[in-house]
């Protein structure tokens, strides 16, 4: 992983002080301050711009006022395509337009060095180092956000193939499902995020206006987390709609089992946060499903142990590795 400009953290008495992390997702940009071994707690939450262009002013105006002398460099893990040698968001799924230099303007309007990448590689390095995924040697991470996001690490380094390794959202299970953010249909993400469950939660405030879902969005436009709380209320057709996102998520972890088998498979994102109604039905289907299943060991899936902040960990981690 390379800070930009291509260097070294600032250090006071040798030692880097603290890193400013910084998650930008599809819907939130998250922010706080960490030191080097991911200790640390999220200062704010801001609305994700829609455009590419917008973020690094959305950055810099987030993290302006934690910047001071105790701090040596910048960590921000963003979804999408990232040129993490030279500082840049290449595509994002979630916000429109060309590749932005997104490190080397930060660096310039901070004065410090920034470190980019996927907000999933982060996140699975943060897990494979101190979290869920401790101990195992091939450590796979799904991140379940607005879409899906992934991450690899062996041997604790995040694997990247070509630079763009983990972009798993977008495989395809069902050509015959629904219409995903990326122009095609069934894609991974359209099945099990937190835009499908979304999706389902708006449905069944829809068919019933007086029904626990409604309920549960109080009025507000009702979001995959709405979804979550009926099920747990006891509501059928709610419980029903997340288990079936469990058994596709369990589809697509199949598939990844089939080609990686992972030592562990490690779950995070604000989707996780559903719990066992999803990942339980997850387990089911990819045990039901991975070829040679009945004779093979079966892959633990597991929670994340950092939950949402999960990428803000691992861009500290990853500051302090490339420190």
């Amino acid at each position: 992983m390379a800070l930009w400009p291509h260097g070294r953290a600032r250090r006071q008495g040798g030692r880097a002080v603290a890193v400013i992390a910084v998650d930008c997702g599809g819907t939130n940009l998250v922010f706080g301050v960490f030191d080097e071994s991911g200790g640390g707690d999220p200062a704010g939450v801001r609305p994700a711009p829609a455009r590419a262009g917008a973020i690094p002013e959305a950055v810099v105006a987030a993290i302006s006022p934690l910047l001071g002398p105790e701090v040596s460099a910048v960590g921000i893990g963003c979804a999408g395509l990232v040129d993490h040698v030279n500082g840049r968001l290449v595509w994002s799924p979630h916000a429109s337009g060309p590749a932005v230099p997104l490190g080397p303007e930060v660096a310039r309007a901070t004065g410090l060095p920034v470190l980019v990448d996927n907000d999933a590689n982060l996140a699975a390095l943060a897990e494979a180092r101190l979290g869920a995924g401790s101990g195992g040697r091939m450590v796979l991470f799904v991140g379940l956000g607005t879409g899906i996001g992934g991450g690899l690490v062996i041997e604790g380094r995040v694997e990247r193939g070509r630079g763009f390794l983990g972009e798993m959202g977008h495989l395809v299970l069902d050509p015959a499902g629904p219409l995903c953010a990326c122009g095609r249909r069934g894609c991974w993400e359209a099945l099990v995020s937190g835009t499908s469950l979304g999706r389902s939660a708006r449905e069944l405030a829809a068919a019933d206006p007086l029904g626990a879902v409604a309920h549960a969005a109080g009025g507000e436009v009702p979001r995959g987390e709405h979804l979550v709380v009926a099920a747990a209320a006891g509501d059928g057709e709610a419980a029903r709609r997340l288990a079936a996102a469990g058994g596709w998520l369990g589809r697509g972890l199949a598939n990844l089992v089939a080609l990686l088998d992972p030592d562990v498979i490690v779950v995070g994102g604000a989707v996780a946060g559903a719990g066992e109604p999803l990942l339980g039905p997850a387990r089911a289907v990819l045990a039901e499903t991975v070829e040679g299943g009945g004779r093979r060991r079966a892959t633990p899936v597991v929670p994340a142990r950092f939950g949402r902040t999960a990428g803000l960990v691992g861009a500290a981690l990853a500051v302090g590795e490339a420190a």
